[in-house]
């Protein structure tokens, strides 16, 4: 890893599948965040499993293997800087392996986990700030280390270390310097000015043992951890370390540990059954930077712990032009029902209403018209189109005008039989156009659709498409006549495609309108290979249905070079969960809304489910994940608030970047901010959802005209907002009755502040913490 600052440690996240024996000088710690591997030290075998904790004691021999995908985090702390900030006499032997573990010390381990994924999260962010808190961290670490996990593997005798005579602490600690040089009383007491015999009443007094006694303990202290950690000759140990012979060290140290250097060895050594080192190259990955962070979010949330390093960090500052500027354009709102006779459903209406109340939509999609009972009768009563009346009646009332798909039945391939049926949908029309006049009717929106079956244009649907064109214009002329156009990247769609839209140029009618469909989860195959790239499908589907277009428009002679349909995506979807609605709905405002604002820079409008029952009453298949604005029965998702803050978005648009959009409108300013997180579908709740994606935006609005401002703000996250955190609170029932229905239609809502504030000459600033696809709107209504 490249580092930008240089700390008294090594902090790494691997993948590894083996690294051979090795010994180093270092105090290392594995703690393994996922998957398992075996390790090594001397002759005993840790077989370690996420979560688990070990410590490897410098010196000691160690190798790590593992046929299993893991991930582990390693860090390695060297003696010699280590050392140096602690008194002589610690040795740092750290008896720490979870796996070894008793029910007592399940709590100090968490602690230990605890602290070591702070520092990591704290070594990767590596910015100005968090120097400090690395620091802060490392000793955190060490101080845990130290506390519950130090061993002493030898009897270390009780040293005198702090004195309330300066005089003799500065000799004291001159003893434990320079203990392996020939030292004495004498040479001491003259250094110091102090007599021989007056320094050696007064050292036995304070010390407790005699000078001969101390300077053995603190030499023999050294020796025995030599003998353990080194595989140095006795004799060399003990010139090594300050003793004049073998002799006299033998002699000393059998005394103070009962035993001989040699058998104290074989007893306590870490070294003597180390083995060759063994053939074979290291085999492991690293992973640093952003991607270690990423992995390091993962651990967090499943462990439940916090740590705001995990954070991701925007500053933005903007100044306010004063200038007029380009509005901001939004697409319309279209709202997909199924089969026109949903429209009949009391519940359909209610939510129908409570969308043209609070967000406005502009059309909403249905097919065909509404199925009659009538029966063949040369003298009518009644109305021919009861059903049909009602529905429409509706629509008008609300207003919210009709998008109707027309499916011509596959079997009519004879223009008699083709003719027919398009007669029978203008007879209906016609009936609407007396009813609610042309004015209403020439606002409708009509499209020939795709068979839905087999996906092709047979010559009586090409023919029929002509023949509606005709009579529709001669009825309704300023009435929209569309096209479905694409479904996925098939080539034969496209080449249909293709060759449908030179047929009808030749024929002068080409539609007004164009819908194309690009949900990467409309089959498994799509899924496995745009699901994750979805962004990208849409835009590769939206090329090709533009590439037929500018062919036409460009053509040689060319009679529709100004020929620009509106463009329609009436099915598509973003990321989504892999769980089910209650149990693992993927939280996903924010990447919803983002691609709504980048697809209307392109689209003329985008469709949306109303709730996931109509669809599934179509697709026969659970329909958790679909775009809808309800989920059913007037419980709101979070893409209704979505487009509740969008609806906010008006006037001029002043700036606009990763995560924000500010507009101005009649002198008040409204600022969209939001948090986009393009992570694995199967982060779901139920699964796992990498709550660390979290962003922290510090936004600086300079040349806001000075004066007192109501701010309104609103938050719309997976807890204010989402549907699930709050049916777990009423205790997660599957059936909800009428009251507890009405209790979360009103409780799920984003959370929303209201304050008064004087705003000066330099401007707002204000900072917001958005957790993983969350959104916050801010409007400023400046007081006169």
């Amino acid at each position: 890893m490249v580092e930008t600052r240089q700390f008294p440690f090594h902090l790494s996240l691997m993948k590894i599948s083996y690294a051979p024996p090795q010994i180093s000088d270092y105090l290392t710690l594995f703690l393994i965040l996922s998957g398992s591997m075996i390790v090594t030290i001397g002759e005993k075998e840790y077989q370690l499993n996420a979560d688990d904790v070990l410590v490897i004691n410098p010196h000691q021999q160690y190798q790590v293997k593992s046929s299993d995908k893991n991930l582990l985090l390693s860090l390695r702390i060297p003696r010699t800087p280590l050392i140096a900030q602690f008194k002589e006499n610690w040795l740092p032997y750290i008896d720490c392996s979870s796996t070894d573990a008793k029910a007592a010390d399940v709590e100090k381990f968490q602690r230990l986990r605890e602290a070591l994924v702070h520092l990591m999260a704290a070594y990767f962010k590596q910015n100005d700030e968090t120097e400090l808190e690395i620091y802060q961290h490392l000793f955190t670490v060490l101080k845990q280390l130290v506390k519950e996990f130090k061993k002493e593997v030898v009897t270390v005798p009780e040293i005198a270390t702090d004195l309330a005579d300066d005089r003799m602490n500065q000799l004291l600690e001159e003893i434990q310097k320079n203990y392996d040089q020939p030292i004495s009383l004498e040479s001491l007491a003259e250094k110091s000015g102090i007599s021989y015999y007056h320094l050696s009443r007064s050292f036995k007094k304070q010390v407790g043992i005699n000078f001969t006694e101390y300077l053995n303990q603190i030499r023999l202290m050294h020796a025995a951890e030599s003998l353990i950690l080194t595989s140095q000759s006795v004799i060399k140990v003990a010139l090594n370390n300050g003793f004049s012979n073998a002799k006299n060290f033998h002699q000393v140290f059998k005394k103070q540990y009962g035993v001989t250097p040699a058998s104290f060895r074989k007893t306590f050594s870490l070294t003597n059954n180390q083995l060759k080192q063994a053939a074979g190259n290291a085999d492991y990955q690293e992973i640093t930077g952003a991607a270690a962070l990423q992995e390091l979010a993962k651990y967090l949330v499943e462990k439940d712990i916090e740590d705001e390093n995990a954070a991701i960090e925007q500053r933005l500052q903007l100044v306010l032009p004063s200038e007029q500027q380009s509005n901001y354009h939004s697409s319309k709102k279209i709202i997909k029902i199924g089969p026109a006779g949903e429209g009949l459903a009391k519940g359909v209406q209610r939510e129908l209403s409570i969308l043209q109340k609070d967000l406005t939509f502009d059309l909403v999609q249905f097919e065909g018209f509404c199925e009659e009972t009538n029966f063949e009768n040369d003298i009518l009563m009644v109305s021919e189109y009861i059903l049909n009346n009602q529905w429409f009646d509706f629509l008008v009332k609300i207003q919210l005008k009709p998008m109707i798909q027309l499916y011509l039945p596959e079997e009519y391939i004879e223009k008699e039989e083709v003719q027919l049926w398009c007669d029978k949908q203008l007879k209906i029309i016609r009936h609407f156009v007396n009813r609610y006049g042309r004015e209403e009717v020439n606002q409708w929106y009509l499209q020939w659709s795709l068979p839905k079956v087999s996906g092709i244009w047979n010559d009586g649907s090409r023919w029929g498409y002509h023949y509606f064109y005709r009579k529709l214009k001669q009825l309704v002329p300023e009435c929209k006549l569309g096209l479905m156009s694409l479904r996925s990247l098939d080539e034969t769609e496209y080449k249909q495609y293709q060759a449908f839209i030179d047929e009808q140029g030749q024929q002068y009618c080409l539609p007004e309108f164009i819908s194309f469909h690009a949900d990467p989860y409309a089959t498994t195959l799509i899924k496995e290979e745009h699901a994750l790239r979805f962004k990208q499908y849409q835009q590769d589907i939206l090329c090709r249905v533009k590439s037929v277009i500018t062919a036409q428009q460009t053509e040689d002679n060319s009679a529709f070079s100004d020929w620009t349909p509106e463009l329609f995506l009436t099915d598509w979807n973003t990321l989504v969960g892999e769980g089910n609605t209650f149990s693992g709905t993927f939280f996903r405002s924010a990447l919803i809304l983002e691609s709504i604002v980048e697809l209307s820079k392109e689209v003329t409008g985008i469709a949306f489910w109303l709730n996931i029952k109509v669809k599934e009453r179509q697709t026969h298949t659970r329909e958790d994940s679909s775009l809808s604005v309800f989920l059913y029965e007037g419980l709101r998702r979070p893409l209704f608030f979505s487009l509740r803050f969008l609806n906010h978005l008006k006037g001029e648009l002043l700036a606009s970047g990763d995560g924000y959009i500010l507009t101005r409108n009649q002198g008040q300013y409204q600022l969209l901010l939001y948090n986009s997180s393009y992570l694995d579908p199967l982060y779901s709740v139920d699964t796992f959802q990498v709550q660390y994606q979290t962003k922290k935006v510090r936004f600086h609005l300079s040349e806001l005209p000075a004066g007192n401002y109501l701010i309104r703000e609103y938050v719309l996250d997976k807890d204010h907002g989402g549907i699930y955190n709050d049916w777990i609170r009423v205790g997660g029932q599957a059936e909800l009755d009428h009251e507890l229905q009405k209790y979360l239609e009103q409780k799920i809502v984003p959370k929303f502040e209201l304050k008064k504030e004087r705003i000066d000459s330099f401007g707002y600033e204000l900072e917001a913490t958005l957790t993983l696809n969350a959104c916050q709107l801010y409007l400023f209504q400046p007081l006169y």
